[in-house]
């Protein structure tokens, strides 16, 4: 290819990647930027209709609360407009939005805090990938970190929003993995393991992992695809210090399972993936505090909260 025929080109996508989307209401709603930290527009307190739902014409979020097995459960159903909306969101933006996944700041800040940086209309915790644990690391498009194990199921989340998974990634699966599909990885999460596969549990009432205390009661969290842009944030309560009050890993691919079958009746949810648990366990959302205020709230068992290094957030594109 010509020089100048490449440079057209990249201008090109650059102006397309701008074009706003039109929506029924005739709002223009402009796409986020794929490959950095750039902060959406601030959800509007307008929107947000209730303590339980917030909807404009980019984005609706409606939040469930039940029990399974006698343990509370709080969930978050997420309609969104553009794969752009769906953010991987670091700690360190906390003091500074321009502070990148790949900068490796060893820092953790409040879930609330966190979406607030991120102007989120909700979030869950995300993998904590500063952790030692965390083996890869692939964020808005940027490779980070690659010491895959074969131990690990990695979530693997495209630009178009959908979901996939490498079980039992090693590092050279994943580098292979990479190579074919470099363009367009999002983001890839690394914690696991897959709960839900096509409407069904994948886990059997045996399965043991001791990194995820997989055979004790204690709180849970998780991200699940129910079709395109269209997920699911699923967090349950328990006893992260003591391990008598809770979910084990078994359980809580059932609550995945059951909650998908009551929201696709037909299908159930494409992917469940676990994501990290205790007291890290997260779902954060504005409600109305007591001065009248809109305040993000942990909605999870809000008295138990530790600091988080990454949350995973979904946003507005209204301006």
């Amino acid at each position: 290819m010509k020089k100048g025929t490449r440079i057209f080109s990249i201008l090109f996508a650059a102006v397309f990647a701008l074009l706003p989307l039109t929506e029924a209401l005739g709002e223009e709603l402009y796409p986020l930027p794929m490959d950095s930290t750039a902060v959406a527009p601030p959800p509007k307190d307008e929107c947000f209709l209730s303590k339980w739902e917030y909807a404009d014409p980019s984005i609706t979020v409606r939040i469930m609360e039940g029990a399974y097995a006698s343990i509370p459960y709080t969930a978050a159903y997420v309609k969104i407009s553009h794969p752009s909306q769906l953010r991987a969101v670091t700690a360190s933006q906390v003091r500074d939005q321009y502070l990148d996944f790949d900068l490796m700041f060893n820092s953790a800040e409040l879930a609330g805090q966190i979406c607030a940086a991120a102007n989120a209309v909700v979030g869950i915790n995300g993998d904590f990938f500063t952790a030692e644990r965390c083996k890869v690391v692939l964020r808005q498009g940027k490779q980070v970190r690659n010491r895959a194990d074969g131990d690990t199921d990695l979530l693997i989340i495209d630009k178009n929003g959908d979901f996939y998974v490498l079980g039992s990634a090693t590092r050279d699966s994943y580098a292979n993995y990479y190579k074919g599909h470099a363009e367009e990885l999002y983001q890839v999460y690394c914690f696991g393991p897959v709960l839900v596969r096509n409407g069904e549990s994948v886990i059997d009432e045996f399965y043991r992992n001791t990194d995820i205390i997989a055979s004790l009661e204690t709180q849970r969290s998780a991200i699940c695809q129910l079709g395109p842009l269209e997920y699911l944030l699923v967090t349950s309560d328990g006893d992260s210090l003591f391990f008598t009050y809770g979910l084990t890993i078994y359980d809580f691919a059932l609550l995945c399972e059951r909650l998908g079958k009551q929201l696709k009746p037909e299908t159930g949810m494409r992917l469940a993936y676990n994501l990290d648990g205790g007291n890290s366990a997260a779902l954060v959302f504005k409600r109305r505090g007591s001065q009248g205020t809109l305040m993000y709230e942990k909605l999870n068992m809000p008295e138990r909260e530790r600091t988080l290094a990454d949350m995973i957030c979904f946003v507005s594109l209204c301006q």
